[in-house]
């Protein structure tokens, strides 16, 4: 299981892979401090199609990482953050990164 040290090397792995359309972390063990990794590597990635980071531990201070994540991720199709600890403050944040987003689906 990747914890949110293993999510570090994730990141920049995401930073390096210019190619990315799909990546699915889920099932893990990721709390917020791994989802602001993520979410650095999500910053330089243009072209990511499909994320999930379901079943994991992240709560909404990491649905605001995520958020911040997506903001530049035009092409997202799909998001898939169930079975977190996520509230509603949460969920407003991850809509106010969405806003730009006129590709998702799911």
């Amino acid at each position: 299981e990747i914890t949110s040290e293993g999510a570090r090397y994730i990141s920049e792995a995401i930073q390096s892979i210019t190619t990315l359309q799909k990546l699915d972390i889920s099932r893990n063990k990721i709390s917020d401090d791994g989802a602001a990794a993520i979410s650095d590597g999500l910053k330089t990635n243009n072209l990511l199609q499909e994320l999930d980071m379901s079943y994991n531990e992240i709560t909404s201070e990491g649905a605001r990482y995520i958020s911040e994540g997506i903001q530049s991720i035009t092409t997202l199709q799909k998001l898939n953050i169930r079975w977190n600890k996520i509230s509603d403050d949460g969920a407003a944040a991850i809509s106010d990164g969405l806003k730009t987003n006129n590709s998702l689906q799911e």
